[in-house]
């Protein structure tokens, strides 16, 4: 306790280092209250009041070290590739599966509570696709599917060693991702983008499923820091991979069985059933109703491998 008082009768003496310190504080606070205001959608109320708390004891560090630096909010960018595990995936082939690695890229927001946590929006843009064609035993069902996928993550980051907040920290750490993620996904036909599966209705279905879902987020990731400068930002380069473990299947339009043929051709169109039967454009007869299409207990998944670039805004340094 007494170390601490004598910190912080230091601090008082020397008004300059004091002063600058208490700005950097309250802008802190501001600039947590103002990132609240502008994303009210994402953010509960016992996050912010979390968030204060943890902005109230970080600022404790003011009191004992003074060389710190108010390296707080940062924007930044990814850039990669994306691709997909389903029923259309091949996960023995990686020769099969690198065909279908499609660009992807993401811009977010970040504001980081300590040395420790960060609390990350990201809107990213990714693409996947799939194809039975050289899956062993699944080449005659002809099926195949691309979809573009529209996202909206709230990300808690974790670093594992301290980072960047306090000039102490080190430059460099590997950290863990998750959080929540909603999703706008429509498969289509690979070589036909026209054709919109889902309202195809291709095992028979009479609802279709939703376009808008929800995922979980689990990933890992280095990144490395310029040294900061006083009255001047850092810039991080990272690279991660962030996995997405849906609670649909599907992603490739491919979910349990085959419906009939002939109803789906009465009924839906024959767009339907020849999509629904693929095989049969290639001179293959269509399978009977119940004939297993999809795994229903395999729920699909999408991943992100990638860069990230950002610059960290650190207007003022406490020396």
């Amino acid at each position: 306790m007494f170390p601490v008082l004598r910190d912080f009768r230091h601090l008082i003496n020397e008004n300059r280092r004091f002063s600058r310190c208490i700005i950097l504080f309250v802008l802190g606070t501001s600039l947590l209250f103002t990132t609240y205001k502008n994303f009210r959608i994402v953010f509960s109320k016992g996050l912010v009041i979390l968030a204060g708390v943890l902005l109230f004891f970080g600022s404790t560090n003011l009191l004992q070290a003074q060389r710190y630096f108010s390296g707080r909010n940062e924007f930044g960018l990814t850039a990669g590739l994306s691709n997909y595990y389903g029923d259309l995936s091949s996960g023995s082939s990686f020769e099969f599966n690198a065909k279908h690695f499609h660009p992807s890229y993401g811009i977010f927001q970040k504001y980081n509570f300590s040395s420790y946590f960060s609390l990350r929006n990201q809107i990213s843009f990714l693409e996947i696709s799939g194809s039975s064609k050289e899956i062993p035993g699944l080449a005659y069902q002809n099926l195949n599917f691309k979809s573009k996928i529209y996202e909206f993550a709230p990300l808690v980051e974790f670093n594992l060693h301290p980072f960047g907040t306090n000039i102490r920290d080190g430059w460099a750490t590997p950290y863990v991702l998750t959080g929540l993620t909603f999703f706008r996904f429509n498969p289509t036909k690979i070589d036909n983008e026209d054709v919109r599966l889902r309202n195809l209705n291709t095992e028979g279905q009479k609802k279709s499923y939703s376009l808008f879902q929800a995922s979980l987020p689990l990933g890992v990731g280095i990144k490395a820091m310029s040294p900061p400068e006083r009255g001047k930002g850092s810039v991080i380069v990272g690279f991660e991979i962030l996995w997405r473990k849906t609670f649909t299947d599907n992603l490739d339009d491919v979910n349990s069985e085959y419906g009939d043929y002939k109803t789906m051709k009465e009924n839906q169109g024959l767009s339907s059933a020849e999509n629904g039967h693929a095989q049969v454009s290639q001179g293959n007869p269509a399978l009977a109703s119940g004939t297993m299409r999809g795994d229903t207990h395999l729920k699909d998944w999408y991943y992100f491998i990638g860069f990230s670039l950002s610059y960290r805004f650190t207007p003022l340094i406490c020396r």
